[in-house]
């Protein structure tokens, strides 16, 4: 099978198919397919007398196609298949969808338009059905750095070749105490943390913060934050939601955002005495 397709929760979902074997499937899955398109860029450019100039690119969409077939008993079976997948993803609303080959690489996607159901015979049907991207055209990785941090690389079945993850174990490490966070993106592509909406810093306060004010710097953009913080206070940034002991308190920062760079990360915690903090960031890696 060409592709794997999982829920809103990342959880696996098998296809359709009855007691009796038919449903969501042919023979050895012939007509299964999955055809992902390159990431599709808006460019910015600047004029001048002599040349255009690429100034920015930014990352917009992508072309996604799943092609799958479904078997039937017999011609009115053949009408019952078809609703049946037509309610299938109607019901999933956004999903995910992976290349069986690299199936921990997901691509967050939804049913956007119209498809028909082609009848090859009276008892085989095939589609071919575009997705709309949702959120990023990069795909993610199915675990986060979380897992990473408390499990090492592991053959279990949650990384695998080409995910950039086959290094020495120092280099899994999203959790730290009292010193500077350096960490690693294995992905293809930079994350921006406001626009990822599952990302989580978290850090907890052991020490009360000097001047009021806390910056968290990423190398290139310093988030703040200024509050009356007390011993034990635990901020958490979750993708664009910054909260202290679980109060918003987005409009107490300077509402940068930080981002996690590929490669290695070096970043800075500032204001808190004697670095007496513990930090943490959870976030998926992205791919082409």
């Amino acid at each position: 099978m060409a592709f794997k397709i999982y829920d809103i929760d990342k959880n696996e979902v098998n296809f359709p198919i009855d007691s009796l074997g038919y449903g969501m499937k042919t023979p050895g899955n012939i007509g299964f397919d999955i055809v992902i398109g390159s990431v599709i860029y808006e460019n910015v450019y600047s004029q001048s007398s002599y040349t255009d100039k690429l100034v920015k690119r930014y990352p917009k969409d992508r072309e996604v196609n799943i092609v799958l077939s479904f078997v039937a008993m017999d011609e009115t079976d053949w009408r019952l298949k078809r609703d049946e997948i037509y309610s299938f993803f109607r019901n999933l609303g956004i999903f995910y969808v992976a290349e069986t080959h690299q199936p921990f690489k997901l691509l967050k996607v939804t049913v956007d338009s119209g498809y028909t159901m082609e009848e090859i015979s009276l008892t085989w049907g095939r589609a071919e059905i575009p997705l709309k991207i949702i959120d990023t055209p990069f795909k993610q990785s199915l675990h986060t750095t979380t897992d990473l941090d408390s499990e090492g690389i592991r053959f279990n079945d949650k990384w695998a070749y080409g995910m950039g993850t086959w290094f020495a174990e120092n280099y899994w490490q999203y959790e730290f105490t009292g010193v500077k966070p350096t960490f690693y993106n294995a992905g293809d592509e930079e994350v921006k943390l406001i626009q990822q909406k599952e990302s989580l810093i978290t850090l907890k306060l052991n020490a009360v913060p000097t001047n009021g004010l806390i910056d968290i710097d990423d190398g290139t953009t310093t988030f703040k934050l200024w509050y009356d913080f007390k011993v034990g206070d635990v901020i958490r940034i979750h993708g664009k939601h910054v909260t202290l002991n679980g109060k918003n308190v987005l409009g107490d920062t300077n509402f940068n955002f930080l981002t996690v760079k590929t490669g290695w990360n070096y970043w800075d915690v500032r204001g808190i005495p004697n670095r007496d903090y513990e930090f943490k960031i959870d976030f998926r890696y992205l791919y082409d």
